[in-house]
């Protein structure tokens, strides 16, 4: 493949986000399809595997020579390290899924030099797609509307929104909520949390449990583009391509003047 410019970024964005619909429109179709549980103890369903059929077979279709790691199916011990490659949730948010929630969505993502520098996320129960990068910005689109351009927003005076997951509420993540002071917090399923930031719905997004590359991937690239980071607890960049594909905790957030509102600290 040619050397990635912005120019080629934005057609990028606009074939993986055909991707995402497509994959979006075949999850909606499997709703309540069959169940198993996979190795890890965690679920899988039919609508998981054809999405991600789709995705791999699309994606390998536009970009024949860039390597793809998909949650289903690339062997954990798989680097990829700074090469060009593709990172895909084909549905993140199985458990939302089963359960008959929302909260759940397909994520694609664009890594080089260890970083990501696109992503997409598709909703398929309201048909919105969040896409973009830091180099292009962020964008949103509703169903057949075209993309308009998203930004993050400067944290309230009056205290930030957070958003947190809705099945990993555990003593760490407890610990923090209580070190900082905040008006609202959203629980919320899968990568949705990232593009709640991305469009200034939300402030924060800390995560202290266990994440995979394919679970940040597409939501980091969006949160970049819309103005915003995601870094490791210690302020570090994440880093992808790693053999373990486990990401270390991280923050996702808008703007830095969230950290004003930490309990302690002189300027808030």
């Amino acid at each position: 493949m040619s050397p990635i410019t912005n120019k080629s970024l934005y057609e990028i964005k606009r074939i993986i986000a055909q991707i995402a619909d497509k994959a979006a429109k075949v999850i909606m179709q499997n709703i309540n399809s069959p169940i198993e549980i996979k190795e890890d103890n965690t679920p899988v369903t039919e609508a998981d595997k054809k999405s991600d059929k789709l995705i791999n077979k699309e994606l390998l279709k536009a970009f024949p020579n860039i390597p793809i790691l998909s949650e289903e199916r690339t062997p954990q011990n798989n680097a990829f390290g700074k090469n060009l490659h593709w990172i895909i949730d084909p549905l993140d948010g199985t458990k939302s899924f089963i359960e008959g929630d929302q909260d759940f969505c397909v994520c694609i993502a664009l890594v080089l030099n260890t970083r990501p520098i696109l992503g997409c996320i598709a909703h398929p129960p309201s048909k919105i797609l969040w896409a973009g990068g830091r180099e292009i910005g962020a964008y949103k689109k509703n169903n057949k509307d075209d993309f308009e351009k998203i930004n993050c927003r400067d944290v309230p005076e009056e205290g930030p929104t957070i958003a947190i997951s809705k099945h990993h509420i555990g003593p760490k993540l407890e610990k923090w909520l209580s070190s900082i002071n905040f008006i609202n917090k959203l629980k919320v399923g899968s990568a949705i949390k990232f593009t709640l930031i991305a469009e200034g719905k939300a402030d924060i997004f800390p995560r202290t449990s266990p994440t995979y590359e394919w679970d940040s991937a597409a939501g980091e690239a969006i949160i970049q583009g819309s103005g915003g980071q995601v870094t490791q607890m210690n302020g570090e960049n994440m880093i992808y391509g790693r053999e373990d594909k486990k990401n270390p905790n991280f923050i996702a957030f808008g703007r830095p003047n969230w950290e004003k509102f930490l309990k302690g600290n002189n300027s808030g």
